[in-house]
């Protein structure tokens, strides 16, 4: 099966003037206000969550749920992203997966190929209520495998750069353009000149896993599989030379911040939480904690172009119905709610992403909170100041995560060289692209 996706095109006029045409019609996408009064349910809902903001959202539309049908309580149960994943393999395995469950569009194929959840057709198909056609086609296609849809979306985003406005304007250093992506060279020389290694103040910061990577290799001309998706192609010299340019300015030019903890999920976030990071990079799911835990002006940027110019991934979540819940129905509803327009509203207006509902698309512009420019995110999704990319990935994915993350920490170190580590990680690459064709074609 052909995984990979067309770039995402939305244009800012016409999604606002869809939201308003289809007002009348959100009626069906929102949560219901009565429930049928059934004997009472608890379902379980899994969730990653980064702090205490992100998880009271989840906790709300968890009430919602209740509100709307007083016999089904949600237990919301979260833990952090990195742990999410392994924890519900575990679930799988041991049939234990919670009755709603969160997932990425980036890891969809890998779930689905081992049967986690539940087509959501026959559902859609049984319930004139749920407007399913409100979702934004890119998430919809994120979230199925092989043509059937898993997950219902909550949110979607491209991966910008995210600067710290204060540091900038203390340092004299030109903002960077909203409307137009800097060069390579130029986010360099800002970088440079927003650092002062000696006082720990550097103009940038990378979370050290591979995924980070891969706007820097797209904005290089490279990349890390084929169409096909069946050949590995970071040893290209476009790929290679991508690499170096990122790595060298943590580990020779000391104007990225040198990585700490390699174990640490949030040590990006954490590091230019600080105060003392110019530019990173991240999407708009983020804004919630930045709002909370920034104690500066930050805003957003599309992220520097390169010789393919500027490129970057556009992902997704959502959340599905457990293949192996004992209440699909009360699952279903529960569903509805936590997925609505009303819902989606909600985390728009807390930051917590782009939300994947258009008639909940006007919610995530507050003229009140940062960023000033949160048009960007609109931009860059509907491909107006650069290129945006679907994060393609296999159904071998989680192993082949696991792989590169190991395998690339020696280069964040400075341990090795870009060269001999991609050396190793083609075949090991190539190996699992074999498995994924296998588990495709079966």
């Amino acid at each position: 099966m052909k995984m990979r996706q067309d770039a995402v095109r939305l244009n800012r006029r016409s999604l606002v003037a869809g939201s308003a045409a289809v007002a009348g019609a959100a009626a069906v996408s929102r949560a219901p206000r009565v429930g049928a009064q059934d004997d009472p349910v608890e379902l379980r809902w899994s969730m990653w969550s980064a702090s205490e903001a992100e998880t009271a959202v989840w906790e709300d539309l968890a009430n919602d749920v209740n509100v709307a049908y007083p016999n089904i309580t949600v237990k919301l149960e979260t833990t952090s992203f990195a742990d999410y994943w392994d924890k519900l393999q575990t679930q799988l395995a041991s049939g234990t997966e919670a009755d709603i469950v969160a997932m990425q569009s980036l890891r969809m194929p890998v779930f689905a190929a081992r049967d986690a959840l539940q087509p959501l057709k026959p559902f859609i198909d049984a319930d004139s209520e749920v407007n399913a056609d409100d979702f934004f086609t890119p998430i919809a296609n994120g979230l199925s495998f092989k043509d059937e849809l898993y997950a219902f979306g909550y949110d979607l985003g491209p991966i910008m750069l995210i600067y710290n406005k204060d540091m900038f304007e203390a340092k004299g250093v030109e903002l960077p353009s909203a409307t137009e992506p800097m060069s390579w060279d130029v986010f360099r020389e800002k970088a440079a000149a927003l650092s002062d290694a000696a006082n720990g103040e550097y103009g940038y910061v990378i979370q050290p896993n591979f995924t980070s990577t891969i706007p820097w290799l797209w904005s290089g001309g490279g990349d890390y599989m084929n169409e096909e998706e069946t050949e590995c192609l970071l040893n290209t010299p476009e790929s290679l030379d991508a690499l170096n340019f990122v790595v060298t300015m943590i580990t020779e030019d000391q104007i990225a911040a040198p990585i700490t903890d390699l174990a640490n999920t949030q040590f990006a976030s954490e590091a230019f939480n600080s105060g003392k990071i110019g530019m990173t990079q991240n999407g708009p799911w983020q804004f919630v904690n930045l709002r909370k835990d920034a104690a500066f002006a930050f805003d957003i940027a599309p992220l520097p172009a390169g010789p393919a110019g500027s490129v970057t991934w556009v992902a997704g979540s959502g959340f599905g119905i457990s293949k192996d819940t004992k209440n699909a129905d009360a699952a279903w509803k529960a569903l509805k709610v936590i997925t609505s327009t009303d819902s989606l509203m909600k985390t728009a207006k807390a930051g917590r992403g782009y939300p994947a509902r258009k008639s909940a698309v006007p919610a995530f512009v507050d003229p009140s909170a940062p960023p000033e420019h949160v048009d960007v995110v609109e931009s860059i999704l509907a491909n107006e100041i650069s290129k945006s990319r679907f994060l393609e990935t296999t159904t071998t994915w989680q192993e082949t995560e696991v792989m590169l993350t190991q395998d690339f920490n020696p280069i964040f170190l400075g341990d090795q060289s870009v060269e001999d580590v991609v050396a190793n990680v083609v075949p090991k690459f190539n190996d699992l692209l074999e498995r994924h064709q296998e588990l495709l074609n079966r």
